[in-house]
């Protein structure tokens, strides 16, 4: 007998089908006869959103961001002298898209009325405000309300929407999801981060709203204060390394830097190996190591001879480049929202007199944590218990010998700072963010942007937001210039061009 097939559901599950043996709720099950496909469980759409959301693209997250928090150097990024490349520019913004927003999406709409799967459907929502926050501090006003819903509405050309009306929806969701989840119905399928652990979800939407409050502080200081108290109640945020939402790769589905730093083996700037080596940081060998040619053999781990790439031709050349043993390993795990940051925002949260704790406490928790945290990475990298009580000794956040300490401003430097360091090599996207937000780490830009030979798209400025793709002045033309006006009527990296919450 002939079956019939549901266009729309037919296009999800070719998406779906992404997913191979890593994922645990159901896959070897999925009969792959297009004649035979029926269903799709929201299980197996929320466990292909969590992978895709660590598997996209990760060239413009080196090319630009690692190039504009000096973290690292190839010849090939254009982000080093701030130049805009369009197809750079484009594949994060795509691979957002085209398939994680889009299958998560997908997810809510098809079983929001579900009551078996009112717990997958809540966590699905946490994960959306988690990538649609991402794509917004990006790009700003980007399409929101109408996105990932084509195969639905059949509306190739979605509205853009203002960052500030996605940010209060992004909030209105994680505190519609916090509140939909029930213990007395089927866990959380297709959890690739926390086996079903409704609870850790629970913490991640608080984290995720602590990291919302800080973000608006300078445009709304009142709904700040109020988030950061909310996410501070109830469950709370992460309280320690086993809340971070964590994919852990295989050989099926490898780490998405193992293409990108096999292309690209870069170099650490000397921006970060030289303030590291100030504070004898031990996490400087496990970022970096002397290899005996790209793509090689590690030959040393002595920091003493680590020389990072410089934007001074007269400085001595370059020896370190990123640990690729650690970090370009097929399995090695990605970590989405390091639980050390949370600690970070709190530190903060406490120097600005927002919440009563001591704000000490929280930034060496961070660094704790953090450095901790290393341990999970392939080769399995140990600081130990008294490299982390040493650091933490000789660099404290206020320094009784050192009055210059006593200051709001020092402290959250310092704070940025750490924050800064942890978020290598996963998070520079949120160094990024956090840096526009708090000014710190202190960046000198590229000066050479300054030489009309470099021809740089940002001279003299480490620019603060990325231009939209191109093709959607194509496709989508009527939309996209209509937010232009929000961003110096252009779409480069004019002095204008900035996010809504990125206030002097």
């Amino acid at each position: 007998m002939k079956k019939f097939i549901n266009i729309k559901l037919f296009f999800v599950v070719l998406i779906a089908l992404g997913v191979v043996s890593s994922c645990d709720d159901g896959f070897d099950e999925l009969n792959l006869d297009p004649d035979a496909v029926t269903s799709v469980t929201p299980g197996q759409l929320l466990s292909k959103a969590l992978i895709s959301s660590s598997r996209v693209d990760m060239e413009p997250r080196t090319n630009y961001f690692h190039a504009f928090m000096q973290y690292g150097f190839s010849g090939f990024w254009s982000g080093t002298n701030y130049n805009i490349s369009d197809g750079i520019v484009s594949r994060y913004f795509n691979g957002m898209y085209t398939s994680p927003i889009k299958n998560i999406v997908f997810l809510i709409e098809e079983f929001k009325e579900d009551t078996v799967a009112v717990n997958t459907v809540a966590a699905a929502r946490i994960w959306k405000a988690f990538l649609f926050q991402k794509v917004t501090d990006v790009y700003g006003d980007i399409p929101y309300f109408e996105s990932g819903r084509s195969l639905e509405t059949r509306d190739f050309t979605p509205t853009y929407d203002s960052q500030e009306a996605i940010y209060a929806d992004l909030i209105k969701e994680l505190r519609e999801a916090k509140a939909a989840f029930n213990p007395d119905k089927d866990g959380v399928r297709g959890d690739q981060f926390y086996s079903g652990d409704i609870e850790k979800w629970q913490k991640l939407a608080n984290s995720l709203l602590l990291r919302i409050g800080m973000r608006i502080l300078k445009v709304d200081a009142t709904q700040a204060q109020s988030l950061i108290n909310e996410a501070l109640s109830g469950v709370g945020v992460m309280a320690n390394n086993d809340d971070m939402p964590i994919l852990r790769h295989t050989d099926n589905e490898p780490n998405a830097f193992e293409f990108t730093l096999g292309d690209q083996h870069f170099f650490v700037h000397k921006t970060l190996v030289n303030h590291m080596k100030v504070k004898g940081d031990p996490r400087l060998n496990i970022y970096a190591a002397v290899h005996n040619e790209a793509r090689g053999q590690v030959i040393s781990t002595d920091t003493t001879e680590y020389i990072g790439w410089s934007f001074d031709v007269d400085d001595p050349d370059e020896t370190a480049r990123v640990t690729f043993s650690i970090y370009r390993n097929q399995e090695t795990p990605f970590f989405h929202f390091n639980y050390a940051q949370v600690e970070f925002l709190l530190a903060e949260a406490a120097v600005r007199g927002l919440i009563g704790d001591d704000p000490a406490a929280h930034y060496e928790a961070g660094i704790r944590a953090h450095m901790e945290s290393l341990s999970r990475l392939p080769t399995s990298p140990t600081v130990t218990a008294q490299e982390i009580s040493d650091y933490l000794m000789a660099n404290p956040l206020d320094d009784p010998g050192d009055p210059s300490d006593d200051t709001e401003e020092a402290q959250i430097n310092k704070i940025a700072t750490e924050f800064w360091v942890s978020a290598f090599l996963f998070d520079a996207d949120e160094a990024w963010n956090n840096w526009k937000r708090t000014g710190f780490p202190d960046l000198t830009p590229n000066p050479n942007t300054l030489d009309q030979a470099v021809n740089s798209d940002s001279p003299g400025r480490i620019p603060r937001k990325l231009p939209y793709p191109q093709a959607e002045f194509v496709s989508n033309a009527d939309n996209v210039r209509a937010v232009l006006p929000n961003y110096g009527n252009a779409n480069d990296f004019n002095t204008a061009a900035r996010v809504w919450w990125d206030v002097d």
